[in-house]
């Protein structure tokens, strides 16, 4: 096999990612290379002789334990200072499928080798001198080896085209950009680089670039709703994961999610709520999760959609609709805590929420996700945070969300770490008949960066660190043993810390539950309605239907009449009602839209008050007291 060509950098040249855009390249056309495969086509640089003084770098990069050629990312600091890139969606270096070739300024040469948290990264110094060769074998070690226990790791929150369209990418770089980085499969949202993607086609690309070990799939960020297009208003984004493509109709999962969702500036767009896209996802087999559920910022906004410009907006990708869809449900399966590293307060507030939810008996699983987008300069480097999630036999995209669901996850920015309580695993529940006496395990080990050190572990008990404990300096894996004494309803997890604050691994609880332990059950709505003739105000006999939508298609649940115009009845949050009267135009309410006292409290929630149950309790209220007046026209 032959190994791809990556020639200079800068003035050194033009730079190609891979053996793979070579072999799925149709003819080189002047100096400029096309290339297909599928997808819209990629225009390389412009192919330059190397300078003759230049020297080469010929490197093989190998699994310690297989022997085999793997991907991974490199990066080559030349005696200049700069490091040599690959392609403009990554600054960190070049992707590589495990041979490569490069050519460097001659002079002091540092080559650093990475994949991922699990595979410890490798250095080397070289003094190049002019026209030199130097052909090098590589082996990268795993820290913990996680995938041979079971250990899947994955990013579901990455974008192909996310709206600046700065840069372009096609799905083979993408599946090589996840590979690369020790992730074991990466989803892909919307946009994608395909003229009218539909679900077919995408499950024919993705299926094209994925191997044995890696497997990119596409899913979609939603639902992504922003009120009336106002960028304040924010109900909150997701992502899904094993979603089939089509309904049992045939219809076009990505088309039936667009119409439930509205992104900034779609003013024009009938609202839904976020719990009916969640709905339809689930009819299509799959999970959806909550993502940067506290992000929030003020800055610039405005200008279309009738949006006047305004320089100091509060701009949100909060998840505003979140106290409501718990409490109604859950309708959401997860809840990204963990964000890019830099996300400082983003993250200690979605852990705070997460606590929050945990305390109050909700048993949410945790997952984390990067939003990386490809079609920004450096925006495409996925898996910077990861979620692991143990499966038990075959590692299909269904068989991880299920046991994701089941909350077999922990989420990282670096460290590793597990957990067990005697035989039981993260996700599991330990009944208490009577105080129990078990011995927690934490194992942990510093991510596979170059210089990465644990620093703390931690076990938390309810949302307070029960234990605590140092690192020995330089240390980069430990194992702590703690006996327990349990003997209430109660949760546990482990974090551990790496060489800075923003290096974090964290689990899902293990959950000890006594027989005082109930789920929360969904709050109801009390409703109120008063059906009238709207020109004389008298009032009318007829009959209710309360439904609840999959999506936009309207299920039944009960109808029931009603004389003399009032009516009250307790129905789930997610309900509407349809009042018929004999001789008149049906209309309908729904719970969430159009309780104005409700609907208005959620569209004004800041980060703050996500994080404070009286905010839940205050949607609970609200929820007591529905009043909707139906003033029904006459049928012409």
């Amino acid at each position: 096999m032959r190994p791809e060509l990556e020639v200079g950098h800068m003035i050194w040249g033009w730079r190609l990612c891979r053996r793979a855009f070579l072999e799925r390249a149709g003819r080189m056309t002047g100096a400029t290379m096309i290339l297909g495969g599928g997808d819209a086509p990629l225009h390389a640089a412009r192919l330059l002789a190397p300078d003759q003084t230049a020297a080469i770098i010929s490197a093989k990069v190998l699994d310690a334990e297989t022997r085999k050629v793997i991907p991974c990312t490199v990066a080559i600091r030349t005696s200049k200072g700069e490091i040599l890139t690959g392609h403009p969606s990554f600054a960190g270096g070049f992707r590589s499928l495990g041979q490569f070739e490069k050519a460097v300024p001659p002079g002091e040469t540092t080559l650093t080798v990475s994949r991922g948290f699990d595979d410890i990264a490798v250095e080397q110094k070289l003094k190049m001198a002019p026209g030199e060769r130097k052909e090098l074998t590589l082996e990268l070690k795993r820290r913990a080896g996680l995938r041979r226990q079971g250990w899947v790791c994955g990013d579901n929150h990455d974008h192909m085209i996310h709206g600046e369209k700065e840069v372009t990418v096609d799905f083979a770089y993408v599946a090589m950009a996840g590979s690369a980085a020790g992730l074991d499969y990466v989803s892909l949202a919307q946009e994608w680089n395909l003229t009218s993607p539909t679900p077919a086609k995408l499950e024919e690309v993705c299926d094209k670039v994925s191997t044995k070990d890696f497997k990119l799939t596409w899913n979609m960020e939603a639902p992504k709703n922003y009120w009336r297009g106002d960028v304040s208003h924010c109900l909150g984004h997701g992502w899904t994961l094993a979603m089939q493509g089509y309904t049992v109709e045939g219809r076009d999962a990505i088309a039936e999610l667009r119409k439930l969702s509205a992104h900034d500036y779609e003013t024009a767009k009938t609202p839904t709520p976020n719990f009916e896209s969640h709905a339809l996802i689930h009819s299509l087999g799959g999970i959806v999760s909550y993502t940067h559920p506290t992000r929030e910022w003020w800055g610039k906004w405005g200008g279309k959609g009738g949006y006047p410009v305004e320089e100091n907006k509060f701009i949100s990708n909060l998840a505003q609709e979140l106290p409501f869809d718990t409490l109604v449900g859950p309708t959401y399966d997860t809840l990204d805590v963990l964000m890019r590293p830099e996300e400082k307060e983003v993250n200690q507030k979605a852990q705070k929420l997460w606590f929050m939810l945990l305390n109050h008996g909700y048993r949410i699983p945790a997952t984390a996700s990067t939003d990386s987008c490809f079609d920004r300069p450096g925006g495409g480097d996925p898996g910077r945070v990861r979620v692991y999630t143990r499966v038990e036999g075959p590692s299909g995209l269904s068989e991880i969300a299920g046991a994701m669901k089941r909350g077999r996850n922990f989420v990282s920015s670096g460290p590793l770490i597990l957990f067990t309580i005697d035989q039981y695993q993260i996700g599991d529940v330990i009944p208490i008949e009577s105080p129990q006496k078990l011995l927690a395990h934490l194992s942990a080990w510093a991510g596979g960066e170059l210089g990465e050190r644990l620093t703390k572990l931690e076990l938390i008990r309810n949302g307070e660190v029960l234990r605590s404990f140092d690192v020995a300096e330089g240390q980069t894996a430990a194992r702590i043993d703690v006996e327990l004494h349990e003997k209430d309803t109660a949760w546990y997890v482990a974090r551990c810390w790496g060489s800075s604050e923003h290096r974090v691994a964290i689990t899902n609880p293990i959950y000890f539950q006594g027989s005082n332990y109930q789920a929360p059950a969904p709050v109801q709505a009390q409703v109120t309605g008063i059906v009238k003739d709207r020109e004389t105000g008298a009032p009318l006999e007829g009959n209710y239907e309360v439904f609840e939508r999959v999506g936009l298609t309207p299920v039944t649940k009960s109808r029931r009449h009603f004389r003399n115009g009032p009516f009250g009845i307790s129905v789930p949050g997610t309900a509407r009602i349809r009042v018929n009267a004999e001789g008149y135009i049906p209309e309908e309410r729904s719970i969430f839209v159009d309780h104005a006292p409700l609907l208005n409290f959620i569209l004004g929630l800041h980060s703050e008050q996500l994080i404070d149950w009286t905010t839940f309790e205050k949607v609970k209220t609200l929820l007591a007291d529905v009043r909707f007046e139906f003033a029904l026209t006459r049928q012409v």
